[in-house]
Parts: structure tokens; sequence; C-alpha cells
């Protein structure tokens, strides 16, 4: 599926929210990881190859929910083919990973993985979307990117768990 990002730059479905309308953040939604099709994994790649084909940065902020699991495995291997496919584009400054993942025991699996296969794209791992929120303003701090006023009402909403919408 095509998608144009800059004239519509937000995706919603029951499983799955993508808004990338506050550039340099792009917000996932994982409302219900396990049911994503094919067709969202490839969009969820297609707004990081949008930003790193035309050079601009890119920070992502996957919130997953306590209680609604992880994609399938046949879509991790579709994101590590992604990244296996784009390595040589992946060690810019500008591009970096914040995953929300409430649950221990999935953090737990995730840093057994990154002990023995080292993230290719930048990954910080939060319990919670307070710690998400501090790791996005430091990665943009990071990045030499301001915080925007849009920018921080998102963060600010999604941390007091009003409803996250960019507008």
């Amino acid at each position: 599926m095509d998608w144009d990002w800059e004239a519509k730059p937000t995706y919603e479905s029951e499983r799955i929210r993508i808004d990338a309308s506050l550039s340099p953040l792009v917000f996932y939604d994982m409302k219900l990881p396990r049911q994503i099709d094919d067709q969202e994994v490839a969009l969820m790649l297609s707004i990081a190859d949008f930003r790193i084909d035309r050079g601009q940065p890119f920070l992502a902020l996957v919130r997953h929910h306590r209680g609604t699991g992880v994609i399938s495995a046949r879509h991790r291997k579709a994101f590590a083919d992604w990244l296996d496919e784009r390595k040589d584009d992946l060690g810019r400054d500008d591009l970096a990973v914040v995953i929300v993942m409430p649950e221990a025991i999935f953090r737990a699996v995730l840093r057994v993985v990154y002990r023995f296969r080292t993230p290719l794209l930048r990954t910080i791992t939060t319990p919670d979307v307070p710690g998400a929120a501090d790791a996005i303003r430091i990665e943009l701090a990071r990045m030499g990117k301001p915080i925007t006023e849009g920018i921080d009402a998102f963060l600010e909403r999604l941390t007091t768990g009003a409803a996250p919408s960019s507008a």
C-alpha cells in the first residue's frame, strides 16, 4: 500500500495509530499489536523509509499497552529484515526509537536479544510513558532538534493520560 506521508501524516485502525504530524517525532500507538496486519507493518516501515531517504531526522515513539502482547514472529522478522537491508543508512545521529514496554517480561526478553544482537538503530526501552517522554526530550536534545510547542503539548497529553492527538 502506498501512503503519501506528506499529504496524510496519520493512519489509524483498531490495531494501530501512526502519527507523523510532529516531525521528527513519529508516534506508533500499538493498540492491538498481535492483530497488526502486513499492510500496517509496511506502513510502519514506510514512514521510516520516507524520512531516511530524504535525510530527515526520525525519532519513533512506540507505545505498547499492558496486556496486549507484541507483534507476531513473522512481523518481527519483517522488522529485522528491514534493519538488515537499511543498516548502512542507520548509523546517523538523528535516528532513534523509544519503546514503551510495560510488561517486565517483554523488557527482559529485549535485553537478552540486545546482548546477542546490538540494535542497528539507537533504541531506548522504558516501562512507562513518563520515562518515554523524558527519553524523547533527551533524544531530541542529543539530535540538536528543538522540542516544539506541538511536541511538548503532545508529550504532556500522553503523560497525563489525555488523548494523544497531535492537533
